[in-house]
């Protein structure tokens, strides 16, 4: 039986979504003095999802995201909340440069439109359609691919270099399957409030001017990569430590059922049913399908629909001996279609230098993808092979890595296909069906640790509105 008078909220999965929420939940409640029974499910035997660091023989090796970008008010008050302020490192001003491999070589990426117009990324045609853009013409259409909105603005040579690009090193994704309202809004905000992506940021630069801040580009503000100085583990290990005794690991949860004015019904695996007044669903979509599909079939369909993108992420350390001249920059990425099947790779040892042993560099390279989920059935010495391969391909390393290290993700990253802002639609519709139940994660609204942590105090606030709402209710 619950304690009347307390609020009792149980979060489904531990990742950084979940560790978030409950974290808010908890820092609200104890600020409001209200009391709240809160329990954090955690299906593994560790918190923190998909963000894992793991150090070997020297190496500092991040499993999935690589850190976050510093633009984000509510991640870096979180560390700060968190007494991680001191802890925080910020790349290198020498990982500034990027790079892309296109027609045999790899090109740094122009930081200026005059230095662009110079590169050899695109051709002169494609240079003279990028310059076309203000002239383009808008979409009417309720939803569009990022590469026919991509196309339509700044030309489809540009789409298939740049954009392909961009999208495969953020999402691993199909540039033409992604839903651009979902996965890119503030190009589409751009275009709709200023007819073009270059009047648009104009008009950004002289706001961005005035307030004296970086102006960013047409896919979002500027900002820098940031994490830990032991990894981006840090900030997950730091809010399970704040939860306690109130995360419980190795805790599958194999149904929820809405049991009305009575709140919710949580059934293990394991152990005996727990109950509670509010459920938040913070594991990926596809995890919580199975959860609420003898509840709300509806529900579990629209979660199941929501794809997500297999992604094998090696690395790979070498002696700096091996290397005439180190490669200096952030890293590059492979355009689909420019014979390499890497995605791309992360010059971590210039991003973030300590990472490594003396004497040594250390790459993180991706493959696999929404374009190569085959990568999947391959064996680890092949993914390796190819991964050596297309290494010496684009860099020019011949000899073989001293330290190698894989990590495979069945379900790496969710894609926002077209359609998803329709999905979205019909979980919250379901949602209202349910009051007291929450979905929060990288399955919906944004797939970086910033997304993820910004919405957390929203669902806290709304999910203590409601348990005071219906505390209110006789």
């Amino acid at each position: 039986m619950r304690e009347p008078n307390v609020t009792s909220v149980v979060v489904i999965g531990a990742g950084v979504s979940g560790l978030t929420v409950a974290f808010e939940l908890l820092d609200r409640a104890e600020r409001l003095g209200g009391r709240l029974d809160l329990v954090c499910l955690e299906a593994a035997d560790r918190a923190g999802g998909n963000i894992r660091t793991d150090r070997d023989r020297g190496f500092t090796c991040e499993a999935g995201p690589t850190g976050f970008l510093d633009n984000a008010p509510a991640t870096v008050t979180l560390v700060r909340r968190l007494g991680l302020g001191e802890r925080l490192v910020r790349a290198t001003d020498a990982a500034a440069a990027r790079f892309l491999w296109r027609a045999g070589a790899l090109r740094a990426v122009p930081m200026g439109a005059a230095a662009f117009l110079g590169s050899g990324i695109l051709s002169t045609r494609g240079k003279l359609r990028l310059l076309a853009e203000p002239f383009a013409s808008r979409s009417t259409a309720p939803d569009e691919s990022v590469y026919s909105f991509a196309a339509r603005r700044i030309g489809p040579e540009a789409a298939r270099v740049l954009v392909d690009a961009m999208v495969s090193g953020v999402y691993a994704g199909n540039v033409r399957e992604l839903s651009l309202g979902a996965t890119f809004p503030k190009m589409r905000k751009m275009e709709q409030e200023h007819g073009s992506l270059f009047r648009a940021m104009l008009a950004r630069r002289r706001t961005a001017k005035k307030e004296g801040v970086a102006a960013g580009g047409p896919a979002g503000p500027g900002g820098t990569l940031t994490s830990f100085r032991t990894g981006l583990e840090e900030l997950t290990a730091a809010l399970a430590e704040r939860l306690g005794k109130r995360l419980r690991l190795r805790t599958p949860v194999r149904q929820v059922s809405d049991m009305g004015r009575r709140g919710f019904r949580i059934l293990l695996e394991e152990g005996a049913p727990l109950e509670a007044d509010a459920v938040v669903l913070a594991c990926p979509a596809w995890h919580a399908a199975p959860i609420v599909e003898d509840m709300d079939p509806a529900l579990a369909g629209a979660m199941r629909d929501i794809p997500s993108a297999p992604l094998v992420v090696v690395h790979t350390g070498f002696s700096r001996m091996a290397f005439a001249e180190v490669p200096q920059g952030f890293g590059f990425l492979v355009p689909r279609g420019q014979g390499p099947r890497i995605l791309g790779t992360l010059w971590i040892s210039n991003i973030f230098p300590g990472r490594t042993p003396e004497g040594a560099v250390l790459f993180t390279t991706m493959v696999g993808g929404a374009h190569d989920p085959g990568v999947m059935e391959l064996g680890e010495a092949e993914i390796m092979r190819i991964v050596r391969e297309d290494l010496k391909r684009t860099m020019g390393v011949t000899v073989a890595p001293f330290f190698s290290r894989m990590v495979r993700w069945e379900r790496g990253i969710p894609q926002y296909t077209l359609g998803h802002p329709d999905r979205l639609a019909g979980i919250d519709q379901a949602l209202a069906r349910h009051a007291g139940l929450w979905v929060t994660g990288n399955s919906y609204r944004g797939i970086s640790v910033n997304a993820c942590v910004e919405e957390a105090p929203g669902v806290a606030e709304a999910l203590l509105a409601h348990t005071e709402d219906r505390a209110r209710v006789p």
